[in-house]
């Protein structure tokens, strides 16, 4: 090898290792970020539950987690963002669902798995603790039916490529409404069941019949619109 070669060839590996060192840099900094992120909402449950949401201030949270308010409002530009830490996480499963459509399979088939699955991990839905702290503030519920609102506008918005929907066809409106209703209707049915002495399996078994016979009456009422579109086959 030559001196020139050699020049060339300790130049592309110089190269070569500082990519490497940057990019284990920048991945070292995204795990930081992630692991701040996650220890200020975890924080800020903690505090919420013991103190309650309105009495807990965004500068508890912070003294609590070790970090500058400023710090935290980089991560949450909102107090209630740090209650509602997964809405973005929880909008993008909806979606995932809506597209997890085989061949065949009705427009709804990846929802009501995402929902059957929901209940048969969770029969209960979000810990006592969790609803306790959002019953307790008017401001968290608000934001919530927020939260809510921008989840059935994105379900929405899918559904209607799914069904080839027009834009001012309601179809995939009055479906994604629907599909969100249920979820709070089955944890209304599950604290009665419960209440009522079922024993926690057959409230399990309960609830995963009742969502499986609410997407039935919405897949058998979709008619022959753009509904037709139930299947690949229909």
């Amino acid at each position: 090898m030559d001196t020139s070669t050699a020049e060339t060839s300790a130049a592309n590996t110089s190269a070569a290792d500082t990519a490497a060192a940057d990019t284990a840099q920048t991945g070292l900094r995204e795990r930081k970020k992630r692991e701040t992120r996650t220890r200020i909402a975890d924080t800020a449950l903690r505090l919420f539950k013991e103190r309650g949401f309105d009495q807990t201030t965004v500068a508890d949270v912070a003294a609590a987690a070790d970090v500058s308010v400023k710090t935290v409002f980089n991560y949450f530009p909102a107090k209630e963002d740090l209650f509602f830490d997964r809405a973005d996480e929880i909008e993008q499963t909806w979606l995932d669902a809506v597209a997890d459509r085989g061949p065949g399979e009705p427009v709804l088939a990846g929802l009501r798995r995402r929902v059957l699955s929901r209940f048969a991990d969770h029969p209960n839905g979000p810990g006592v603790d969790f609803r306790r702290v959002l019953a307790g503030s008017t401001h968290l519920q608000a934001r919530g039916q927020q939260m809510w609102a921008s989840h059935e506008d994105a379900i929405a918005g899918a559904l209607a490529g799914q069904l080839g929907a027009d834009a001012d066809d309601p179809t995939a409106r009055v479906l994604a409404h629907q599909v969100l209703s249920i979820h709070p209707m089955m944890l209304r049915m599950v604290e009665i069941w419960t209440e009522q002495g079922e024993p926690p399996g057959r409230v399990r078994d309960r609830a995963l019949q009742m969502i499986g016979r609410a997407f039935d009456i919405l897949e058998q009422g979709m008619g022959q619109g753009p509904g037709k579109v139930v299947s690949d086959d229909g």
